[in-house]
């Protein structure tokens, strides 16, 4: 019997990833085009032309986005890393053209949702993912189900206060400014006075490995805030288990590096933690779930 096909595309900041799937969430073909520097149109167009080419042979059209979105409504309020597609519905766009049923997820709960159908969630009822990369996103599965919040703010983690209000500018006291990758390149570049783009994360773990002691200074602070972060969140929702997704997460000592700083914190701290499953195919999958879950009532966990 063949198998319903889909088209699901992950939105990002620097490339738009896109992949066929069928209804199990197996991916027959993926690829993607650059975003960097791109407007919304030249966006619009892309994903166009890609849904021309294969709309014949799919059933419907599953997006993961950056930003605050409205799911029921296709509605981008904020469009994240795409400032074009704030205050944007970029669902009745694409429906308006094609004759497709579309659905769109904001790109952290994609990663729940992926984790939650087929990869490391698939047996819990309430975990929470956290991203590690540009910035600290998060989402929130609670009985079983995605915890979007009034407004689709749920599972900001990477606005909370965490080191204090600055007096300068607030926000520099948040958890994506001290515990994100981004944060850890903009100290190591600043310290050493060179380009940010000239400093990837791998090089300031690199530094860290060989015990330099800027590098050491930096990295263990990285640690300490995303493990004041983890175990905030911990306290108040008590989950079975994090999952963190992100580059960081290839590094193989990350999870017992950041063990050691939640267990300074509270030495008995008995949440579990773990790498997601879904790598960069995260938001394809679960733009999928989200979109069987919206139009066929389909029960992804």
């Amino acid at each position: 019997m063949t198998k319903n096909k889909y088209l699901s595309f992950d939105i990002g900041g620097t490339h738009v990833k896109w992949g066929i799937l069928d209804e199990e969430g197996t991916i027959i073909k993926k690829d993607h085009f650059s975003s960097d520097d791109a407007d919304g149109e030249t966006i619009l167009k892309g994903l166009q032309e890609i849904i021309t080419e294969w709309q014949s042979s799919i059933k419907g059209i599953a997006i993961s986005a950056p930003g605050f979105i409205d799911p029921d409504k296709g509605y981008l309020e904020k469009g994240g890393a795409i400032l074009a597609f704030d205050d944007f519905y970029l669902q009745k766009n694409i429906e308006e053209k094609f004759d497709l049923p579309v659905s769109i997820e904001n790109d952290v709960n994609c990663v729940a949702l992926a984790e939650q159908w087929l990869g490391k969630g698939k047996k819990l009822t309430d975990f929470i993912c956290i991203t590690v990369g540009t910035g600290i996103g998060g989402a929130l599965i609670l009985n079983n189900q995605l915890y979007r919040g009034h407004s689709f703010r749920g599972g900001e983690f990477g606005y909370m206060i965490t080191q204090g209000v600055q007096t300068t500018i607030p926000v520099q006291g948040s958890l994506s400014t001290s515990a994100s990758v981004l944060g850890l390149r903009k100290k190591y570049a600043d310290y050493f006075n060179v380009p940010l783009k000239e400093v990837t994360g791998e090089i300031v773990f690199q530094a860290y490995d060989a015990q330099e002691s800027v590098a050491t200074q930096i990295v263990e602070t990285f640690y300490q805030s995303l493990a004041i972060g983890i175990y905030n969140i911990t306290s108040v929702l008590n989950p079975e288990k994090i999952l963190i997704g992100g580059g960081i997460t290839e590094r193989p000592t990350f999870i017992k590096e950041l063990e050691q700083h939640l267990h300074y914190i509270d030495q008995v701290f008995n949440t579990r933690i773990d790498t997601c499953h879904f790598k960069n195919d995260a938001g394809l999958v679960g733009a999928l779930a989200q979109h069987l879950s919206k139009y066929q009532g389909v029960v992804t966990n």
